[in-house]
Protein backbone atom coordinates (compact mmCIF):
# COMPACT_ATOMS: atom_id res chain seq x y z
CA UNK A 1 0.00 0.00 0.00
CA UNK A 2 2.84 2.37 0.83
CA UNK A 3 4.27 1.78 -2.64
CA UNK A 4 1.15 3.15 -4.32
CA UNK A 5 1.13 6.17 -2.05
CA UNK A 6 4.84 6.71 -2.70
CA UNK A 7 4.36 6.58 -6.45
CA UNK A 8 1.42 8.98 -6.19
CA UNK A 9 3.59 11.42 -4.22
CA UNK A 10 6.37 11.13 -6.83
CA UNK A 11 3.91 11.76 -9.67
CA UNK A 12 2.54 14.84 -7.91
CA UNK A 13 6.08 16.18 -7.59
CA UNK A 14 6.72 15.60 -11.28
CA UNK A 15 3.42 17.28 -12.19
CA UNK A 16 4.40 20.28 -10.09
CA UNK A 17 7.75 20.50 -11.91
CA UNK A 18 5.98 20.35 -15.28
CA UNK A 19 3.49 23.03 -14.23
CA UNK A 20 6.39 25.21 -13.09
CA UNK A 21 8.24 24.62 -16.37
CA UNK A 22 5.30 25.67 -18.54
CA UNK A 23 4.60 28.71 -16.40
CA UNK A 24 1.26 27.80 -14.81
CA UNK A 25 2.79 27.88 -11.34
CA UNK A 26 4.88 30.98 -10.79
CA UNK A 27 6.22 30.73 -7.25
CA UNK A 28 9.71 29.76 -6.18
CA UNK A 29 8.49 27.48 -3.40
CA UNK A 30 7.09 25.14 -6.07
CA UNK A 31 10.65 24.08 -6.95
CA UNK A 32 11.40 23.17 -3.36
CA UNK A 33 8.04 21.47 -2.86
CA UNK A 34 8.39 19.37 -6.01
CA UNK A 35 11.82 18.10 -5.02
CA UNK A 36 10.63 17.33 -1.49
CA UNK A 37 7.62 15.44 -2.87
CA UNK A 38 9.84 13.33 -5.10
CA UNK A 39 12.26 12.56 -2.25
CA UNK A 40 9.51 11.71 0.25
CA UNK A 41 7.78 9.52 -2.34
CA UNK A 42 11.02 7.71 -3.11
CA UNK A 43 11.59 7.09 0.61
CA UNK A 44 8.08 5.68 0.97
CA UNK A 45 8.67 3.31 -1.94
CA UNK A 46 12.07 2.28 -0.59
CA UNK A 47 10.80 1.60 2.93
CA UNK A 48 7.91 -0.48 1.62
CA UNK A 49 10.24 -2.38 -0.69
CA UNK A 50 12.59 -3.12 2.20
CA UNK A 51 9.70 -4.47 4.27
CA UNK A 52 8.55 -6.63 1.35
CA UNK A 53 12.07 -8.02 0.92
CA UNK A 54 12.34 -8.83 4.62
CA UNK A 55 9.00 -10.63 4.66
CA UNK A 56 9.91 -12.92 1.74
CA UNK A 57 13.37 -13.96 2.92
CA UNK A 58 13.59 -17.44 4.41
CA UNK A 59 14.12 -17.58 8.15
CA UNK A 60 17.57 -18.69 9.30
CA UNK A 61 17.52 -21.46 11.84
CA UNK A 62 19.53 -21.06 15.03
CA UNK A 63 20.59 -24.70 15.11
CA UNK A 64 24.01 -25.82 13.91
Amino acid sequence: MMTRIGYAIIVSGVVLIVLRAIGWVDIEIADIASVLLIVVGALAVAVDGEEADASTKPKKSATK
